[in-house]
């Protein structure tokens, strides 16, 4: 079958572009794609431009400046994800636009949506079948565990840290010149916020951790989000035992758009209004859900898989934020 704009030549299928090029069709099949880039898609006259090409993942925006991604189908789903079986090849800056049924890059590649399935994540908390003290048990035997692994990699060692706070002991210390060493300090008293259940002031701290760190979305931003995240889905299964301040953190994500790479805000931003990878769904809402420990540690293994270091920044940040717990059990024990 023949497209529109497109036709067969003896060395395969090409296609004609808006500004008349021709190029061979490079074709790959979407197998999910989550709902807010299948919205983005559906606007009338998309198009927008490829933002980073990496190995595994091709990130994109729209001409208004929404972000969202294609990558292959062993990466985690998320609602601005597009899986598909094939990476297309294209390089950054070359532009994009939708044409149903498929997307088609100016570099000749196509991607074929007419399989696509929609990926909506379970809602955290929906069946809050535990108490805030059965989610703080669960969490410190998860915290001995994690700590166990001996993580390596930048905010991930934020763990050890969290352990000791839940159980006691003696801190860790980190090699100065350490992303950790560095910020050490920041990372203890966020935590020491989180056991307060002060949201403000982990907002207005939060604004040090912003940007900090390499690549395109630095591991202070992954912390900050994952813990934000936890925070949230706690609010929103507790609300009588969780405080939210969502001005705090809507103030905090408008100073940090211009302080940080747009793909980060992004994934930042979504993290902090309660949208993340599946495995972090999976990880949070089985603490909530009070699901058995092996189902948990195991969405806490598959978070740790993303990225170089961004699943254990999540992580840490999402045992971290959910270390709020601690202040609700206490308090329900007192009354």
């Amino acid at each position: 079958m023949v497209r529109p704009n497109e036709r067969t030549t003896p060395e395969g299928p090409t296609l004609r572009g808006r500004t008349g090029y021709e190029a061979p069709l490079s074709l790959c099949s979407a197998r999910r794609a989550g709902r807010k880039a299948k919205d983005l898609l559906a606007l009338a006259g998309h198009s927008g431009k490829v933002l980073a090409a990496l190995p595994d993942t091709i990130y994109l925006s729209t001409r208004g400046g929404e972000v969202f991604w294609v990558s292959l189908e062993k990466s985690p789903l998320h609602r601005r994800c597009i899986r598909v079986s094939l990476l297309p090849k294209v390089a950054p800056g070359e532009e994009y636009f939708w044409q149903s049924p498929g997307m088609t890059f100016s570099g000749g590649s196509f991607i074929d949506f007419r399989a696509a399935r929609e990926w909506n994540p379970f809602v955290s908390g929906v069946r809050k079948s535990t108490s805030p003290a059965g989610l703080w048990a669960c969490l410190r035997r998860l915290l001995g565990v994690l700590d166990l692994l001996g993580v390596r990699e930048d905010m991930g060692r934020t763990i050890s840290l969290g352990r000791v706070l839940a159980e006691g002991g003696t801190l860790p210390a980190f090699p100065p010149a350490s992303l950790m060493g560095r910020v050490q300090d920041m990372a203890l008293a966020l935590a020491h916020a989180c056991l307060d259940q002060d949201l403000h002031s982990v907002a207005r701290m939060g604004k040090e951790m912003i940007g900090l760190g390499p690549g395109l979305t630095p591991s202070g931003d992954d912390f900050l989000g994952g813990l934000f995240f936890a925070a949230r889905s706690l609010h929103r299964a507790f609300a009588e035992d969780f405080p939210w301040d969502e001005n705090a953190v809507i103030e905090l994500l408008d100073w940090a758009k211009t302080r940080t790479h747009p793909i980060s805000h992004t994934i930042f931003s979504d993290l902090a209004l309660g949208h993340g990878p599946e495995p972090l769904h999976d990880l949070v809402g089985g603490l909530l859900d009070g699901e058995g420990f092996d189902p948990i540690l195991e969405a806490a293994l598959r978070l740790t898989a993303i990225g170089h270091s961004s699943g254990w920044d999540l992580l840490s940040g999402a045992v971290t934020g959910m270390m709020m717990a601690k202040k609700s059990t206490m308090r329900r024990s007192c009354s």
